[in-house]
């Protein structure tokens, strides 16, 4: 039997509060754990994929609260014997994994839990899919990724200056562990479909306590908005982050390939907060910043089929 696909959302009054954000995050895994949308067998294995895509703390926006993953590990060990849980993140173009783990409090907010190890996907043993895909026909994952019994992908609610947003669909991105990503950015909505049909999360939650708007995903502002969303399905739970954003979820490509491809649904129900009530204009990429000197922080631009179509992206977003 398919399971509905469903999100929760919960707004946290007091942003600077870890005991607030822990309940507040406690309730909505309570709510899908009696709608039957968390269950894990003793002895599981699960492996957490949170957003760490720059050595930036989590109050710039860029990445995500340790703390968060904190409360939802915690979580998970009260209700369920699990055997490990890994929390792991490949390197990237401009990212050393092992030095974020040190710098951002990876290590220090988990050296105490026995049953968690940090793991650099890109230094994990690789295992080859075959792959009916968008841009691959074949894929070599971390086999701790596509092995593990329960796969949770913590997303940060952010604009994308290639993408539009960058939640859970492309977090998941970042666990193709080949460091230079940045050769596959004019193939991005594609790959992103790939690597999500490759394993897709089980359980998706998104850290929106400190957003970011504006040259996401990591040159953006921090918009401070106190959202937690929880979700059991990836493209729903992006769905509902677009347009809590304001982004039109029809003008997302990835987004749109992922559902057409049935990776997920933009038919779902909504728990906790409304998505009218908590709805926030996120000021996106735009022609506007081609006119100004910022632009020139965004090393993609080097490229000039990526300067193009991010040109191209940015106009569009203003005459919308």
């Amino acid at each position: 039997m398919v399971k509905r696909s469903v999100v929760g959302i919960a707004k946290v009054e007091h942003p600077g509060s870890k005991l607030e954000i822990e309940k507040k995050l406690s309730n909505l895994l309570e709510q899908m754990e009696k709608r039957n949308l968390i269950s894990m067998k003793p002895g599981s294995t699960v492996l957490v994929k949170p957003n760490i895509c720059f050595v930036k703390g989590y109050e710039t926006g860029a990445t995500v609260d340790p703390f968060i993953a904190k409360c939802l590990i915690d979580w998970l060990l009260r209700k369920f014997s699990l055997k490990t849980v890994t929390i792991g993140e490949a390197d990237a173009t401009i990212l050393n994994v092992d030095i974020a783990f040190k710098v951002l409090g990876w290590e220090d907010t988990f050296k105490r839990y026995p049953q968690v190890r940090l793991l650099n996907l890109t230094k994990d043993e690789l295992v080859s899919l075959s792959l009916d895909g968008l841009y691959f026909q074949n894929l070599k994952m971390p086999k701790t990724y596509v092995e593990s019994d329960y796969l949770i992908s913590i997303g940060k609610l952010k604009t994308h200056v290639q993408t539009d947003i960058t939640c859970i669909l492309k977090n998941q991105f970042g666990a193709y562990p080949v460091k230079h990503k940045a050769k596959y950015h004019p193939y991005l909505d594609e790959v992103i479909h790939d690597v999500n049909k490759a394993r897709l999360p089980d359980l998706c939650v998104v850290d929106g306590i400190i957003a970011m708007e504006g040259e996401g995903p990591v040159d953006g502002r921090p918009k401070p908005i106190g959202l937690l969303i929880v979700g059991n399905d990836a493209v729903a739970t992006d769905h509902v982050c677009s347009r809590i954003m304001r982004v039109n979820p029809h003008k997302i490509k990835h987004l749109k390939l992922a559902a057409k491809r049935g990776l997920g649904s933009f038919d779902y129900d909504v728990f906790g907060e409304k998505i009218e009530d908590v709805r926030t204009t996120f000021v996106p990429f735009s022609a506007k910043l081609i006119r100004n000197k910022y632009i020139r922080r965004i090393p993609l631009l080097r490229k000039p089929i990526t300067a193009c179509y991010l040109l191209k992206r940015a106009l569009e977003n203003e005459q919308d």
